[in-house]
């Protein structure tokens, strides 16, 4: 049906200046916007080919006269935005978000299911230039909806989603995994409530996270180095970690990890999904005992920032080629400094900043923001 119809276009001259088919339910549909102006036959016999050629193909043709920047304005006028919706199909998903676009003054460009089942992706690009209310707002306004309905949240800005991703950079201790490993390590020191109140004051950005680390260390002094393959044996993967990472190697994306956590248990997870970088903390041993000491420099939240931009260098890319994901307050500039930055299962003050909110259920969503979008 593709061939027949743009056949006809081409024996003629006639330029295709935009295009959109799809199918759905087995209904046949395109459109396209076509020039003339260079045409080697009369409007009239070319229309004339065109019905004909329907007919044969049992198609509904409709031809409408269009002049450029009459019907709407040309696109680069446009600031476009990329929404990407992820998680269990329920009834009122488009509604909702429609209704969010339609008093908030946005206009939907295009509505597309990118993945359908009980899992479903959908993207929705829109218009915000003439936005009556301030972006943050609406945004706000997009991710409360997306909880409303346990759906995870992803926004794009043109410059970034029409970019495809190389490199994506995930913290580690409940993102990648469903562990804080320090709390792991405290439970075999027998001292998990006060690292674990530690811990929540640092994840919260309530106190200093370099001198939280150092007081939570000092608190595992003298477990045997043979606790590292122990606390390993025990981690488990975020739901979607593993497909998310063998997809993301068989695509060829570059994965770093990037965590506060501790090397010497992190590596063995780097070493088993052939992670590309791995940057993490490292425990001071000494005669087969911990220290309570920890290596400097130690990682922070603005070493995240400097690893992204060395990262950036490496690999020779932009930013806008970067998503970075990660769940507390010492995630917050490396999730600022990607072109996509995604708060996963976060606090509160993580998903403020983030362009995107993911749930706990839906971190192989991720998947469905590493390819470019080309909008016409």
């Amino acid at each position: 049906m593709v061939a027949g119809i743009t056949e006809v276009l081409a024996e003629a001259n006639v330029n295709i200046v935009d295009i959109d088919q799809t199918v759905i339910r087995k209904l046949f549909s395109i459109f396209m916007i076509v020039d003339f102006s260079m045409a080697t036959q009369p409007f009239e016999e070319v229309e004339k080919k065109l019905r004909q050629r329907a007919a044969e193909l049992n198609l509904t043709l409709s031809i409408e006269p269009y002049v450029y920047g009459d019907a709407v304005k040309p696109k680069e006028e446009k600031n476009l935005m990329l929404i990407t919706i992820v998680g269990r199909d329920r009834p009122g998903i488009v509604a909702r978000f429609s209704r969010i676009c339609a008093d908030s003054n946005v206009n939907i460009e295009r509505i597309k299911m990118i993945a359908r089942g009980p899992t479903i992706a959908m993207e929705m690009l829109v218009d915000v230039e003439k936005l009556n209310i301030s972006f943050e707002e609406f945004k706000e306004r997009l991710h409360q909806a997306g909880l409303d309905l346990n759906l995870s949240l992803i926004i794009q800005r043109r410059d970034v989603f029409r970019r495809a991703k190389k490199l994506v950079v995930f913290d580690l201790d409940m993102t990648l995994i469903e562990q804080e490993i320090i709390n792991e390590l405290a439970k075999a020191a027998g001292v998990e409530k006060e690292v674990a109140e530690i811990t929540k004051k640092a994840m919260e950005g309530e106190i200093d996270y370099k001198e939280s680390l150092k007081q939570r260390v000092k608190l595992l002094k003298g477990l045997p180095a043979s606790i590292f393959d122990e606390v390993f044996s025990g981690i488990t993967l975020t739901q979607g970690a593993h497909d998310l990472l063998l997809l993301l190697k068989e695509i060829g994306c570059k994965i770093a990890i990037v965590t506060g956590s501790f090397k010497q248990i992190v590596e063995k997870l780097a070493q088993k999904y052939d992670i590309d970088y791995l940057f993490a903390n490292e425990l001071v041993v000494e005669n087969g005992v911990l220290t309570g000491e920890v290596k400097e420099p130690i990682i922070d939240a603005e070493a995240k920032r400097r690893i992204i931009l060395e990262l950036l260098q490496k690999e020779d890319i932009t930013r806008e080629e970067v998503i970075a994901v990660g769940d507390g307050a010492n995630d917050r500039f490396m999730l600022m400094e990607a072109g996509v930055g995604i708060a996963f299962n976060a606090k509160e003050k993580l998903k403020k900043i983030a362009d995107g909110v993911l749930t706990k259920d839906n971190l192989l969503g991720l998947i469905y923001c590493i390819r470019g979008f080309v909008d016409f």
